[in-house]
């Protein structure tokens, strides 16, 4: 099957053709490291369609932490921390991402972009809302199941059709920036937001926090009904949507990814990239638990301190991109987090697991806004939402499944051979990461 060459949308050159040549025939462009800057920042924060965008995506990445503890003390409450509970919000939680998810990219292609969103944070808000029925009482827990199931529905057409948008909201070169901006807004709400949120359902109780995650999505689609989002420039998909024509177009999205060497490359790295995460989680869980038998407050500061190697990893970023280029930039990061990982065989005090924390915080900033901010400036628009809904399965799906082998291989192998493996597979992605991705500056910025 021979290789797709066609150009990306706003690309002049041929994204596959300067990423196989590696760049040689440009020098001195912009790298996706490069352009995130104070100028880049500014630029931003007086984008009237993309600031309102940013902040009510703050607001409900907030709301989602009140929530998600809410559910967890509530099932705790009632239900004794009963482990078949805890299964059914697993499943509640990862099924729509499993049945869905690609889906979801072929109807955000079909669908306007602005009233996707707007339809389906009113979507989520009424599921918030329909938790306040469960009441305290035991016999209504089972509400919160399909709650979570519209909700985890709903975001697999969101999440790939506020993707979609962005290229049309921001600038080409302002793209990484307001993706970091995103990723960062998240952080917060993981740091400040966790800690608060067990704070408020202590003292207010689990129906604040179900209200207020329900106001939050509310807010969010207000916001996003103030901004402008540009229609999309192709329009060669059919408004109907048979089953039949809806699983063509699925094919041909997941055909073009495959055949394009330089999305098959960034889907290959992602998934490699995920399931490192995902090892790295347990396996770090694992050590604190069992070896340095740390309790909840230690987790809240590793929490913490996660977050913290994710801010000074994007205020890095930009002044280490001066240095190294995106391919060689992603390959270090990667490194490093192998690094970090390798070197739990050494049986690190908590102090020494904390400075690892941090870098591995590090490393996921500049894998996950990089990733993110190539799979949305060099698809086409036409596939621009199939190819996020494959990001995201291709990125959550290893991220999960990450975990529980990672638990399944501590129990039954010595620890130290698990994180040593794990650490070297992590170094060996930074080495494939700095051949496959080498180019990739050139491909969406070179002239």
């Amino acid at each position: 099957m021979a290789e797709r060459n066609e150009p990306s949308e706003g690309l002049p050159r041929n994204s596959d053709e300067l990423m196989a040549q590696g760049g040689a025939e440009v020098s001195d462009v912009l790298t996706v490291a490069a352009s995130l800057n104070a100028k880049t920042i500014a630029e931003l924060l007086r984008n009237r369609n993309f600031v309102p965008l940013w902040m009510g995506q703050l607001v409900s990445y907030l709301g989602d932490q009140f929530m998600l503890i809410a559910v967890l003390a509530t099932i705790n409450d009632l239900a004794g921390g009963s482990s078949l509970y805890i299964v059914l919000l697993a499943v509640s939680l990862a099924a729509p991402q499993l049945f869905f998810g690609l889906i979801g990219g072929v109807l955000v292609d079909k669908l306007d972009r602005k009233w996707t969103m707007i339809a389906t944070d009113v979507v989520r808000a009424a599921a918030m809302f329909s938790m306040l029925l469960v009441g305290r009482d035991p016999d209504r827990l089972w509400i919160f199941y399909p709650a979570i199931f519209a909700i985890g529905t709903s975001q697999m057409l969101f999440y790939p059709a506020r993707a979609s948008a962005m290229p049309a909201l921001v600038s080409k070169r302002n793209l990484a920036g307001a993706n970091t901006l995103l990723e960062a807004g998240f952080v917060v709400a993981l740091i400040f937001g966790s800690g608060m949120a067990g704070l408020l359902v202590k003292n207010l109780g689990e129906d604040f926090a179900f209200t207020f995650n329900g106001f939050a999505f509310l807010f969010s689609a207000l916001m996003i009904l103030i901004i402008k989002v540009p229609p999309r420039q192709t329009h060669h998909l059919k408004a109907s949507s048979t089953y039949g024509q809806v699983w063509r177009e699925l094919r041909e999205g997941l055909v073009y990814i495959w055949q394009t060497r330089s999305m098959r490359y960034i889907m290959g790295l992602s998934v490699i990239v995920a399931a490192g995460l995902g090892a790295v989680i347990a396996l770090v869980l694992d050590y604190l638990t069992l070896e340095l038998q740390v309790g909840a407050d230690g987790f809240g500061v590793v929490i913490g301190i996660l977050g913290v190697g994710i801010v000074i990893g994007g205020i890095l970023i930009q002044r280490l991109s001066k240095f190294l280029p995106t391919n060689r930039l992603v390959a270090l990061a990667i490194f490093l987090q192998g690094v970090a990982v390798g070197t739990f065989v050494v049986h690190p005090p908590f102090g020494v697991v904390l400075f690892l924390t941090a870098l591995i915080g590090f490393s996921l900033i500049v894998a996950r806004a990089v990733l993110s901010t190539l799979t949305q400036a060099i698809p086409p628009e036409e596939y621009r939402g199939r190819v996020q809904s494959a990001y995201n399965l291709i990125f959550t799906a290893p991220l999960t499944l990450a975990i529980g082998v990672a638990s399944l291989l501590v129990s039954l192998f010595n620890r130290e051979i698990v994180m040593g493996g794990f650490g070297l597979g992590l170094m060996l992605t930074a080495y494939l990461s700095a051949r496959l991705l080498r180019g990739v500056d050139e491909a969406i910025y070179g002239s």
